[in-house]
């Protein structure tokens, strides 16, 4: 059963975030992470002194992760890889946004996508291939939805594709050709701007557009000795600035 460490759960910036509508990135995930592992390596030298047995250095991680076996539903209603205590701190969490139930299945899927990519990270020097690469593929599954309700940028899931089919595929010509797959896929899947955003934007193109046009008759009416490149630029930045609101 998978165990948060402290921090706890709701104590994370990352969640916090999560619960007032939108996930963190994967990638500054990802530095922490590192950060943390390397505080760490302090503590695992001083353990280097210690012998380590044959069969467990063997063995390496041990790996329960729900995105390869469903979490057991407990008796208290909670999936069995939170804590009681968590679950409830998260329900809490999620009852202040508009829709509470969604909004905690989103963010149970994202915590677990997260600790699935951790867990992929923590075998990448196990012999325990076969898991690594079910992980893997599972993660290749969910990236495209982590997009979708914008958890990752498209760059982080970018990223996260070259590194999980890095792993998966070691024809470079092959892993070439599922990556342009992957970007194709995740181009469909990334957000499209909201109809009404787009109206507003087709309208204000449209607003400028007209004023360009009438500033570039006005500008090539006039004798060739009186145009005056600087007042014509001067004139469509303005025109710019009065229809975006802001200087390019």
């Amino acid at each position: 059963m998978i165990s948060y460490e402290n921090p706890k759960l709701w104590q994370r910036s990352w969640v916090l975030a999560m619960a007032l509508g939108g996930g963190v990135g994967v990638g500054a995930w990802w530095w922490q992470t590192h950060a943390a592992a390397q505080i760490d390596e302090p503590v695992a030298e001083s353990k280097a002194a210690v012998p380590a047995k044959p069969d467990a250095a063997k063995a390496g991680p041990k790996i329960d992760s729900a995105l390869l076996v469903a979490p057991q539903v407990m008796e208290d209603g909670r999936p069995s890889d939170f804590t009681p205590e968590d679950w409830v701190a998260l329900k809490e969490a999620m009852s202040r946004t508009a829709n509470p139930r969604s909004e905690l299945e989103r963010v149970v899927k994202y915590l677990r996508f997260q600790k699935g990519f951790e867990q992929w990270q923590s075998l990448q020097d196990s012999p325990d291939v076969t898991t690594r690469h079910q992980l893997a593929r599972r993660l290749l599954e969910q990236i495209p939805d982590r997009l979708k309700q914008a958890e990752l940028t498209m760059g982080e899931a970018l990223m996260l594709e070259s590194a999980l089919w890095t792993d998966l595929e070691p024809n470079e010509e092959l892993r070439k050709q599922k990556l342009e797959q992957a970007q194709a896929a995740l181009n469909g899947a990334a957000p499209q701007p909201e109809a009404e955003q787009q109206a507003r934007d087709a309208a204000l193109q449209k607003e400028y557009k007209r004023r360009e046009a009438a500033i570039l008759a006005d500008f090539q009416a006039k004798p060739e000795n009186q145009r005056d490149q600087v007042k014509l630029e001067q004139a469509l930045e303005s025109a710019r600035v009065s229809v975006y609101g802001r200087k390019n």
